[in-house]
């Protein structure tokens, strides 16, 4: 068992990951979904359509008050991928449970740390990542759905090789780094303090990874100080200037592909939810981590069994806020430190 000092060092660095990613996965399904009111056939027919991306032998969508959104990002489209979305070419860096209670104003994003290590039906116990990476959506959701007991309304993927369209779209970003950031291999450099970049070494930013002494860690922490600078942006620039939006949220279509049962009206509906709950109302959790582990020579994280099983008990009994509160499991989702 690891010290409980290292245990909290591994939830809090995960916590604060997953609070950015949340944001911006929510930003973004919310202004895809929004744009329908002002666009229809042009934003909604850049949204992609997954066949079959919910599994027949589901759990019951009545089995819990509310709707529950599955949403998954990841670079999953490429030359390789001709614009589909196919199973077993990507895994999922970012997967979280966005919860919409049926009678509250609130609205709960649970993350799944992709390295949990949970079963994955038919194919033992492995990293959560791997049931996307293998079967795709479809095995993905029947994992999530054995593992936490809750219903998957719908499915959603962003692509994050999309953000550097939208960040161009954007203009582009202004990062504060807290200190210099060299990578010796490819010559990159990056100042301490304000720089700005286009979507193209934005992304390069938060893809280089070979001389951070965290590895994929370290990667994570730079996709959030680039996602945060992403949606603090898009929130003050986007209202006023019509065309800048317009740009935006069609390159947000084109990076967002939902499953076969969603319809216009059904983005727009969750949209308008997310929209009115607000920043405020937006509740992040990750999901409890005992201990890091090395298992069949993979890097895993063993997940706090009794406070997840509470969590999602208290998800479908309607009393999630209460019981993230008593647990102190809520992100600061504004904080980078």
């Amino acid at each position: 068992m690891a010290p409980s000092h290292t245990r909290h060092r591994a939830r809090s660095r995960a916590r604060r990951v997953a609070a950015s990613v949340c944001i911006v996965l929510l930003v973004l399904v919310a202004a895809a979904a929004g744009a329908v009111v002002w666009r229809t056939g042009a934003y909604d027919a850049g949204i992609d359509r997954i066949s079959g991306a919910l599994p027949e032998d589901r759990a019951s969508a009545d089995a819990d008050p509310g709707e529950n959104w599955l949403v998954v990002g990841s670079d999953l489209r490429g030359e390789a991928t001709a614009g589909k979305w196919r199973s077993g070419e990507s895994g999922s860096d970012v997967i979280i449970l966005v919860h919409m209670p049926a009678d509250a104003d609130r609205v709960f994003a649970v993350s799944f740390p992709r390295d949990s290590w949970v079963p994955i039906p038919g194919h033992g116990t492995d990293k959560i990542n791997e049931a996307y990476r293998q079967g795709g959506s479809r095995l993905l959701v029947r994992t999530v759905e054995r593992f936490s007991g809750v219903a998957i309304d719908h499915f959603a993927a962003v692509d994050f090789a999309g953000f550097e369209r939208m960040v161009d779209a954007l203009g582009g970003v202004t990062l504060d780094l807290p200190r210099e950031i060299r990578d010796p291999t490819n010559g990159w450099h990056w100042e301490q303090g304000e720089n700005d970049m286009d979507g193209e070494e934005a992304l390069r930013f938060v893809r280089e990874r070979k001389g951070l002494s965290g590895s994929d860690i370290d990667r994570v922490a730079r996709q959030q100080v680039f996602l945060n600078a992403i949606a603090e942006k898009a929130a003050s620039d986007l209202a006023s200037d019509p065309g800048r939006l317009d740009a935006f949220l069609t390159a947000a279509g084109e990076s967002l592909a939902v499953d076969d049962r969603v319809t216009a009206a059904t983005l727009q509906a969750a949209a308008l939810r997310l929209l009115d709950a607000g920043p405020d109302n937006a509740v992040f959790v990750t999901l409890a981590v005992d201990e890091p582990a090395w298992i069949d020579g993979k890097n895993v994280l063993r997940l706090d069994t009794p406070v997840n099983d509470g969590l999602f008990a208290a998800l479908e009994q309607g009393r999630l806020h209460a019981y993230v509160d008593e647990h102190d499991l809520a992100n600061d989702a504004r904080s980078l430190n």
